[in-house]
């Protein structure tokens, strides 16, 4: 603000009563920007500018061990799909396509994903507690209505539609809590956040077997749905944001979506998760046609989770080493590489132990990755928003890529082999491994070091 000149032939009377205005006008301004700044701050799970803890502080690992646990009913839902799918198929409805009743786990990723793009807007603006509450009922809800279901399309619409959209609550303000609160250590606090997913898979696979076989299908839905709302509902507490969310106007963030950085790791992650689930879907009913036990499927998909919870801690502690992208250029080329032929000539159940101990321990480093990468090349403050634009197409590529396994396992495997679903599936991995390769060359195009052979 340009202030009053005292002009010299002022008197002193004058000059003190221009003194006392300028300092009242100063009084004033002062006045303004702190109720501006106390309106500003309406998220309860921000505190104060003046009280922000500094990134990489111990206090940033209980929201993250709170997303850790919260991930485990988000991500356990859909990781130990297989065992409903393998019942679904082979017990409850034989005579329904597998591109059918796909639908039903399809649709968990692909809303939890896919609707972000609004639930982040809602984390940014309203606060991370009440957005993963709003999940944690729905979630619940559905999982209670899943079971009193007696017809497929009940259970697509309870069990899929209602169940992801109640996870894209809880998912929303989860993938950016890590990411925010830390900076040296970003990549093992999100592998730490994320390994909950396979955690829950794992225990969640062997719980749904368990209480399939003792106490039926219905009642295995009613006690997950009581565990979610009761575990969720106390680690919603430990949310908390480290810096306040930049006011918008929009739901999309145009600023990213202009960037070809954007654009490139949105690619990469519509491509592996088109091909990603096939196994998880899949590698239960493999087991029995040749010649396994429904048990069978269901101990490959805990090695499958197991391994996978490994490996998420694992890619990102050596992205803190060695480069986010540079592993995950790596992990996907890999991927293909274990699961075409080891998927694609088991004649037994060990080669498939050995493919779901590898394909566990090398493909998941995206999910771990991902959100680091976006938090490295856009701002932290906006990262909700920024996942939720880039899960939208995520969400699309399960929906597309899961159906269209099923609908090649139908017509062209015609439910006695999986070779062209394996195809399929390694294809779309390895196109998004080379969407991964363009983004590191892009980068370092962009960038004023022009090795090749760098930390990136």
């Amino acid at each position: 603000m340009t202030l009053p000149a005292v002009e010299s032939g002022n008197t002193l009377a004058e000059g003190k009563a221009s003194a006392a205005s300028v300092s009242s006008a100063y009084d004033s301004l002062e006045v303004q920007k702190n109720t501006t700044a106390v309106h500003e701050s309406h998220d309860p799970t921000v505190e104060p500018d003046s009280n922000i803890r500094p990134a990489d502080c111990a206090f940033g690992w209980i929201p993250t061990l709170a997303v850790m646990v919260n991930n485990m009913f988000i991500f356990g839902a859909s990781n130990s799909y297989g065992v409903f799918s393998t019942y679904y198929l082979n017990v409850r409805f034989p005579n329904t396509s597998a591109s059918t009743l796909s639908w039903i786990g399809t649709l968990i990723t692909t809303l939890m994903l896919g609707c972000t793009i609004l639930t982040g807007v809602l984390a940014d603006k309203r606060g991370y507690r009440l957005t993963a509450y709003i999940g944690t009922v729905l979630c619940t809800i559905a999982y209670i209505l899943a079971s009193f279901c007696e017809e497929v399309w009940q259970l697509i619409l309870t069990q899929g539609v209602l169940f992801g959209i109640g996870a894209s609550f809880l998912f929303a303000p989860s993938i950016s809590i890590a990411p925010q609160w830390f900076d040296k250590y970003r990549g093992l606090a999100s592998g730490v956040a994320v390994s909950g997913s396979s955690i829950g898979g794992l225990w969640f696979t062997a719980a749904t077997q368990a209480m399939i076989d003792n106490l039926g299908a219905k009642w295995a839905l009613r006690i997950l749905g009581i565990l979610t709302f009761v575990v969720t509902g106390i680690m919603n507490i430990l949310y908390f944001r480290r810096v306040p969310a930049k006011p918008r106007n929009t739901i999309l963030d145009l600023h990213a979506a202009k960037s070809l950085t954007f654009w490139l790791i949105t690619l990469e992650s519509f491509a592996v998760y088109t091909g990603y689930w096939a196994i998880t879907f899949y590698i239960g009913t493999t087991a029995r046609q040749i010649g396994g036990t429904y048990h069978d499927g269901s101990n490959l998909l805990l090695v499958l989770n197991a391994g996978s919870a490994i490996g998420r801690i694992a890619a990102g502690f050596i992205a803190d080493k060695l480069g986010s992208i540079n592993i995950l250029c790596l992990s996907l080329l890999l991927t293909v590489v274990i699961e075409m032929p080891l998927w694609m000539t088991a004649q037994g159940l060990a080669p498939l132990y050995v493919l779901c101990v590898l394909y566990g321990l090398i493909s998941p480093t995206f999910i771990s990755l991902n959100p680091v990468i976006v938090a490295t090349y856009f701002d932290t403050d906006t990262l909700a928003s920024v996942m939720g634009m880039t899960n939208l197409f995520s969400g699309i590529g399960i929906l597309a890529g899961n159906l269209s396994q099923g609908a090649i396992f139908d017509k062209y495997d015609r439910r006695t082999q999986f070779t062209n679903t394996i195809i399929f599936s390694a294809m779309f991995i390895l196109f998004a491994g080379l969407a991964a390769l363009a983004l590191r060359c892009y980068i370092i195009q962009k960038g004023s070091n022009k090795r090749f052979l760098q930390i990136l």
